[in-house]
């Protein structure tokens, strides 16, 4: 018996290292444009308008406003000149650096997703400066990312958030992010269900998405908790169902009363005075790990393609139970 067991254990780790070099082989483009370098060098509003006019997508995606815009033209170029945040855009290139990472990162990412669909076309991503103004902007072709909002604690300055979202604004948190947003193409839903239910599979998909394509990425990053928060909602998890079930929330559809478990929130005050916002998504995901154990022959794309939220929570066989496994 102990030899069959290391056999199982020794072709397990064969598989799981064959499976990453098959992924690690697959060619991507991973396309970043340092255009934070090319605003902080421009020298006259001109310069900048002309900048702008290279790359209207550019404003139309992160300032919902045309290339030759003149108030933004001249908010930008007062912002770019300033010497305080000149520094500060030296202070982030000082912090990443030439990117290395954050390129292997997003190729790493991009892979696992082409890997799963293979048609997935690679979006250019541009590295830009908006002195906290922005943080990130993604769709199917283009991702934009503010560098400087995710520095990290020891930056000079922060984005104006609250403490319980300010800790995602590390490096570390920029790619799950980005890629949740990704998630969305190939999250189908039922069309008219506006149930919490369809709400939280929709949130459970997404972060699981985002697990498939950085696997060795902690939970806590994917889903923006502490490591605390984790364990504590995974302990208290049948009271969180309990709770659900007693004000009757899976087949609400109040906008309001949705908002309070799937939303930015410090606490779900509903739920207990330590239960971390969001408790909504994480307890969709928690759905659909179960449902995606219970189902084993499903493939992750296959799963993504249900629509119906009810048939995935009625095949999960989840009713708050605490798994041996997380």
């Amino acid at each position: 018996m102990k030899i069959w067991r290391a056999v199982v254990l020794i072709l397990s780790f064969v598989g799981m290292f064959a499976c990453k070099d098959s992924v690690s082989d697959i060619p991507v483009v991973v396309n970043v444009e340092r255009f934070d370098e090319q605003i902080m060098a421009v020298k006259s509003k001109d310069e900048l308008a002309k900048l702008f006019a290279k790359n209207p997508n550019y404003t139309k995606s992160l300032y919902r406003a045309m290339p030759d815009d003149s108030a933004l033209i001249e908010h930008v170029y007062f912002l770019t000149s300033h010497p305080d945040t000149r520094k500060f855009h030296s202070e982030t290139v000082k912090a990443f650096g030439d990117l290395a990472k954050l390129k292997q990162e997003f190729k790493s990412a991009f892979q696992y997703i082409k890997s799963l669909y293979p048609s997935f076309k690679e979006p250019k991503i541009m590295i830009t400066f908006t002195g906290l103004e922005n943080d990130i902007f993604v769709s199917d072709s283009l991702v934009i990312i503010s560098l400087e909002s995710f520095v990290g604690p020891k930056a000079t300055y922060r984005p104006q958030q609250p403490n319980y979202l300010l800790r995602r604004y590390t490096p570390e948190h920029i790619v799950p992010m980005i890629v949740r947003y990704i998630s969305n193409t190939y999250n189908k839903t039922e069309q008219g269900d506006q149930t919490f239910l369809a709400d939280m599979i929709y949130f459970g998909k997404s972060l699981e998405f985002t697990k498939q394509v950085l696997p060795n990425t902690p939970d806590s990053l994917i889903i923006g908790y502490t490591g605390k928060e984790l364990d504590n909602t995974w302990a208290a998890q049948d009271l969180v169902w309990a709770h659900v079930v007693e004000k009757s929330l899976l087949y609400n559809k109040n906008s309001m009363v949705k908002e309070k478990y799937l939303a930015e929130r410090p606490i779900v005050t509903e739920v207990g005075s330590s239960c971390p916002g969001r408790i909504g998504q994480w307890l969709g995901w928690r759905i659909l790990k179960r449902y995606m154990n219970e189902n084993p022959k499903l493939t992750f794309q296959e799963v993504m393609a249900i629509p119906k939220a009810e048939e995935i929570l009625r095949m999960s066989g989840y009713r708050g139970q605490v798994d041996d496994k997380k």
